[in-house]
Protein backbone atom coordinates (compact mmCIF):
# COMPACT_ATOMS: atom_id res chain seq x y z
CA UNK A 1 0.00 0.00 0.00
CA UNK A 2 2.74 2.59 0.84
CA UNK A 3 3.99 2.10 -3.00
CA UNK A 4 0.65 2.75 -4.17
CA UNK A 5 0.38 5.99 -2.10
CA UNK A 6 4.23 7.28 -3.07
CA UNK A 7 3.02 6.74 -7.01
CA UNK A 8 -0.27 8.71 -6.30
CA UNK A 9 -2.35 5.59 -7.29
CA UNK A 10 -4.57 6.09 -3.55
CA UNK A 11 -4.66 9.12 -1.72
CA UNK A 12 -4.34 8.83 2.14
CA UNK A 13 -6.42 10.99 3.85
CA UNK A 14 -4.39 13.42 6.89
CA UNK A 15 -7.22 14.53 9.17
CA UNK A 16 -4.11 16.67 11.28
CA UNK A 17 -0.26 17.01 12.01
CA UNK A 18 1.11 17.53 15.16
CA UNK A 19 4.57 17.91 15.87
CA UNK A 20 6.05 15.77 17.97
CA UNK A 21 5.72 17.83 21.39
CA UNK A 22 2.32 17.30 20.89
CA UNK A 23 1.66 14.12 20.92
CA UNK A 24 -1.09 14.62 23.87
CA UNK A 25 -3.14 17.04 21.78
CA UNK A 26 -3.20 14.25 18.57
CA UNK A 27 -4.06 12.02 21.53
CA UNK A 28 -6.82 13.95 22.78
CA UNK A 29 -8.13 14.34 18.94
CA UNK A 30 -8.00 10.64 18.59
CA UNK A 31 -10.25 10.08 21.85
CA UNK A 32 -12.85 12.29 20.11
CA UNK A 33 -13.66 9.23 17.44
CA UNK A 34 -14.62 12.25 14.93
CA UNK A 35 -11.16 12.58 12.54
CA UNK A 36 -11.79 11.59 9.12
CA UNK A 37 -8.40 10.46 8.39
CA UNK A 38 -5.43 9.79 9.80
CA UNK A 39 -3.01 12.46 12.43
CA UNK A 40 0.20 12.49 11.64
CA UNK A 41 3.46 12.93 13.93
CA UNK A 42 6.03 14.99 12.69
CA UNK A 43 8.81 14.40 14.26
Amino acid sequence: MADLAAKGTIAVPIAATYPLDQVRAAYTELEKRHTRGKIVLIP
